[in-house]
């Protein structure tokens, strides 16, 4: 058996299909126009509802079951857009396996707040959440002229831990992004921690550094999500705490075909005068909360509905 800092294995099924996703979608992109996107996106989502209705169906319970009954909220119809902003999704990462190959449209709501963050001096870490588009974040701070400092595990992209999927699979998912990051931090398979030295240099450059929220790590704290238990790495808060950085969220949220809006949320008070698993776990209950009003919110755009099961 794989020891759980190593590889796991030489290659699998799911290595072969996401290698081939991309490369075939990164070939048909070059045939196709960027203008007719949203066509094509819209052909992607129609052969998915006649093949998928299984996946569609699921979507939909799980929406319902998790969310409080209201009488304006169609699941269906909220399941058939979440699954269109998945195509779209993934149809632009396949463009961008060509460096600056997808171009959506990104605008940012509360750059303010960053420029407040950073004034200060010490560094701000964007939480980010699961919505959309990542690579839509990546692009908007780009474009700003703000690119992040983003920290992603070693088999970000690859759908497993395998040789093939850590070493090929995953630096061609991730071609999508790279470019419009000041750097990327990788944590190693073999989860040691000599990442964060990094990622304290360049708080301490007063870098704008993202961490997304919905993972699991080392030490993790529980909170509530609508009716499901979560668990939430307490990465971000606990360098924010012992960095004196600010803390922020930010989430991306799809406007119409290929547009995107970022938002990035009001900082969440990093309070120093209590120790810090207190301060973590007063954060992870603030992140829950904004998570679950934006899901409340934007359902369609949450892309938790594809890897979280509600009871």
């Amino acid at each position: 058996m794989a020891s759980p800092d190593s590889y796991e294995g030489l290659i699998a099924g799911p290595d072969v299909r996401r290698l081939a996703g991309l490369l075939g979608g990164a070939a048909i992109s070059l045939l196709i126009p960027q203008r007719m996107d949203p066509a094509v996106a819209r052909a992607i989502h129609a052969a998915v509802n006649l093949l998928g209705r299984r996946l569609h169906r699921r979507i939909a319970d799980n929406m319902r079951r998790a969310l409080p009954p209201d009488p304006g909220f169609d699941a269906d119809a909220a399941a058939d857009a979440f699954l269109l902003m998945f195509v779209e999704d993934a149809w632009g990462r396949s463009r961008g396996v060509r460096r600056f190959g997808w171009r959506p449209q990104v605008r940012v709501e509360g750059m303010d707040r960053l420029d407040a963050a950073l004034a200060r001096g010490r560094g701000a870490i964007l939480w980010s959440l699961r919505f959309a588009s990542a690579t839509a974040i990546k692009q908007a701070f780009y474009h700003a002229g703000r690119p992040l400092v983003h920290l992603s595990r070693a088999e970000h992209g690859s759908p497993t831990r395998t040789r093939v999927g850590v070493d090929w699979a995953a630096p061609l998912y991730c071609r999508a992004e790279n470019p419009y990051l000041a750097e990327r931090v990788v944590i190693p398979l073999d989860r040691s921690l000599s990442y964060l030295k990094t990622l304290k240099r360049r708080l301490g450059e007063n870098a704008a550094v993202s961490i997304f929220a919905e993972h699991t790590g080392r030490q993790n704290v529980p909170a509530r999500v609508l009716s499901a238990e979560f668990e939430f790495a307490i990465g971000a808060p606990s360098l924010a705490w012992s960095e004196d950085a600010a803390l922020l969220t930010a989430s991306a949220h799809r406007e119409g075909p290929f547009r995107y809006r970022i938002e990035i949320g009001e900082e969440i008070p990093v309070d120093r005068s209590i120790s810090r698993k207190e301060f973590n776990q007063a954060a992870v209950s603030a992140l829950a909360g904004r998570l679950e009003a934006l899901i409340r919110r934007d359902p369609a755009d949450w892309q938790g509905w594809m890897h979280r099961a509600f009871p």
